[in-house]
C-alpha cells in the first residue's frame, strides 16, 4: 500500500500518491490521474504498479478535490483551462510545474532504479504529460490510456490505450495516424468500449479490456525501463 507524500513544488508545497516497488527498487513510474482526481483508482494502479515492479508517484494535480461526476470535473477542469476561476487558481502552467516537479523528485527517490522514467497518463494527465516528455530525455516510455496523444513525445517509446466508441477522444484510426509508430511502439482499440473502460469505479469499466490493457502496459514498461 502507497501513502500520500508532501513535495515541492515551483508554487509551493503539494501532494502525490507513492507506491513504491517491493522488495527491491524499482523503476522509475509517474502516474498522471484523470479529471476524477487522486480518487482511490488511481491509488489501486499506482500500487498494482508496484506490486509489479515499479516505483510509482502520482501527483494530486488538483489540491485534494475528488470529483465523481461529469458535470462537476468538466466545469473544475474547464475552469483550470480558462486560467483558475473557480479552481482555486491553478492553470495549465501551475499543473505543468507539478508534473516536472514530481518527476524529479520520483527520479531521486531511493526506492527508484534507474535513471529514465515511464510516464502513464490517463485522459486530462495526458496532455501535461507528453508536453513534459517532449522537453525531457529522462523520459522512456509514454503510455496514453484514453488520452489525446497519438504519438511518443520527445524520443519515448509510446504505448496507447484508446476505447472503440469514445466520445472525447478519437480513435487512432479516425484521427488520422498518418505515419507508422515506431518500433516497440503501439496503439489499440478495445471493442465495444467506452471512455474510462479501465476505471472499475465508473459505469463504463470492462473488466476484459482493462485487464489486457494493463498486462500490455505492464510487458511494456519492463521492456523499456531496464
Amino acid at each position: 500500500m502507497g501513502q500520500m507524500t508532501r513535495l515541492q513544488t515551483p508554487d509551493g508545497d503539494s501532494d502525490a500518491y507513492l507506491a513504491s516497488a517491493q522488495p527491491a527498487p524499482g523503476p522509475p513510474v509517474l502516474l498522471l490521474h484523470a479529471w476524477w482526481g487522486v480518487n482511490q483508482t488511481i491509488r489501486d494502479l499506482a500500487d498494482r504498479l508496484a506490486g509489479d515492479g515499479f516505483t510509482v508517484m502520482a501527483p494530486d494535480l488538483f489540491d485534494g478535490k475528488v470529483f465523481t461526476t461529469v458535470e462537476d470535473a468538466e466545469a473544475y477542469t474547464s475552469a483550470i483551462e480558462q486560467g483558475g476561476g473557480g479552481s482555486g487558481g491553478l492553470n495549465p502552467d501551475r499543473i505543468m510545474g507539478r508534473v516536472q516537479a514530481t518527476l524529479d523528485h520520483l527520479l531521486a527517490h531511493p526506492d527508484v532504479r534507474g535513471d529514465r522514467a515511464g510516464i502513464v497518463a490517463l485522459s486530462f494527465g495526458g496532455w501535461y504529460g507528453s508536453q513534459v516528455a517532449a522537453g525531457r530525455s529522462d523520459v522512456a516510455a509514454f503510455v496514453s490510456i484514453y488520452s489525446d496523444v497519438y504519438e511518443g513525445p520527445g524520443g519515448a517509446a509510446y504505448l496507447g490505450h484508446f476505447a472503440d466508441h469514445d466520445q472525447f477522444v478519437e480513435s487512432p484510426k479516425a484521427a488520422g495516424m498518418q505515419k507508422p509508430l515506431g518500433e516497440g511502439s503501439a496503439a489499440h482499440v478495445y471493442p465495444g468500449t467506452k471512455h474510462w473502460f479501465m476505471e472499475p469505479d465508473r459505469p463504463e469499466f470492462d473488466e476484459e479490456a482493462a485487464g489486457l490493457a494493463y498486462s500490455r502496459t505492464v510487458e511494456f514498461l519492463r521492456a523499456n525501463l531496464r
